[in-house]
């Protein structure tokens, strides 16, 4: 590989991972896009703004499904609260009746 060559498999991986990380931060965090560029840019991937937005345009053809696969949150599952006979004597219009 020559001194300037870059790895295109890598650039693909790392491209695919800023567009993942925008889509986290703007769809799941509700961040601003224009801040969430500077979070990506000075934060976690270290690459110019405009490098960031030439990137996420062309990752346009990435599709959402793609972006959650690539995306690996991590978050705990949400476990709904467990209603008992006892918990509702203190509501005894909502009583489940036999």
């Amino acid at each position: 590989m020559a001194k300037h060559e870059r790895d295109q498999r890598l650039l693909e991986r790392r491209n695919a991972k800023i567009a993942a990380r925008y889509y986290y931060w703007t769809e799941e965090m509700r961040m601003r896009s224009d801040d969430a560029i500077v979070q990506l840019s000075e934060n976690e991937f270290f690459l110019a703004p405009e490098t960031i937005i030439k990137i996420l345009q062309r990752a346009r053809s990435i599709g959402a499904d793609e972006l959650k696969k690539n995306m690996k949150l991590g978050r705990p599952k949400t476990i709904p609260p467990k209603i008992t006979a006892e918990i509702l004597t203190f509501m005894p219009d909502r009583i489940p009746t036999k």
